[in-house]
C-alpha cells in the first residue's frame, strides 16, 4: 500500500477564476436555451461573487 500525504493547496490566481467564469459562461451561451442561459448566468455571477467576498478578507493585511 502506498502512503499518500495531503497538502494544503494554495489559492489560485484571479486569472484562473476569471478564465473559469468565461469558459462556463461561454458553455452556457452555446449549449443552453434562453431560460437556462439567464438562470445560469445569474447563478454564475452569484457563485463567483460570493466566493470572491469570502476570500477577499484573506488578502487584507492589517
Amino acid at each position: 500500500m502506498s502512503d499518500t500525504t495531503h497538502h494544503e493547496s494554495g489559492s489560485l490566481s484571479s486569472g484562473v477564476y476569471i478564465a473559469a467564469f468565461i469558459i462556463l459562461f461561454l458553455l452556457l451561451a452555446v449549449l443552453a436555451d434562453l431560460f437556462t442561459f439567464i438562470l445560469g448566468t445569474i447563478g454564475l455571477i452569484v457563485t463567483f461573487a460570493a466566493f470572491y467576498k469570502d476570500n477577499s478578507h484573506h488578502d487584507e493585511h492589517h
